[in-house]
């Protein structure tokens, strides 16, 4: 993200200079939305994300710091803003593929993503050491309580209660590796 915007501009802008913000959004701006672009896949949210990056600089231009590198803080707050939009996107696709009767139509990257992201889970699940695996099963399929689970395996509700955390920190370690490994 190699503007290089000279440190008068930029110091310029730190006290609120609305010439020296248009010199930094008109060097900038191209780069930030196609390095955004590159995390979300989404030419119009890379847009959006992008202008609300060069918005926030604005409202807090008082806090840029001239000493350090600005194309470095740029990038930063441009990629926090990208991993940020995709966690979010997961949870909210999460919540759409949970939620009985559906009135949106998802698109067909979508779906992929989502049933992608079912086979990881499942290849998780079967993976795990058989109590935890069964445990998992009947809260998630069958519905059962711990303290069900706990009476059915003739175990104590809190090594289900246990047992469900791990597995459930597996599967959302699985899911990080997969983010990261499309990032």
């Amino acid at each position: 993200m190699n503007s290089n915007v000279d440190t008068t501009t930029l110091e310029t802008l730190q006290h609120g200079n609305h010439a020296a913000f248009e010199t930094v959004f008109i060097a900038y701006y191209s780069k930030v939305k196609t390095f955004i672009y590159s995390y979300i896949k989404s030419e119009a949210d890379a847009e959006e994300l992008a202008e609300e990056l060069f918005v926030n600089l604005w409202i807090n231009h008082r806090s840029i710091n001239t000493s350090k590198s600005f194309d470095a803080y740029l990038h930063t707050i441009a990629r926090n803003a990208a991993i940020n939009y995709l966690k979010h996107k997961h949870v909210e696709d999460a919540y759409l593929k949970n939620t009985p009767n559906q009135t949106c139509s998802s698109t067909s990257e979508e779906e992929l993503i989502a049933r992608e992201l079912g086979i990881l889970i499942d290849d998780t699940v079967e993976k795990m050491p058989q109590q935890r695996k069964e445990i998992y099963k009947l809260s998630r399929n069958e519905g059962l309580s711990n303290e069900e689970i706990a009476i059915r395996l003739n175990t104590t509700k809190r090594n289900v209660e246990s047992q469900l955390s791990l597995a459930l920190k597996e599967i959302r370690q699985a899911i990080s590796c997969l983010l990261w490994s499309l990032l």
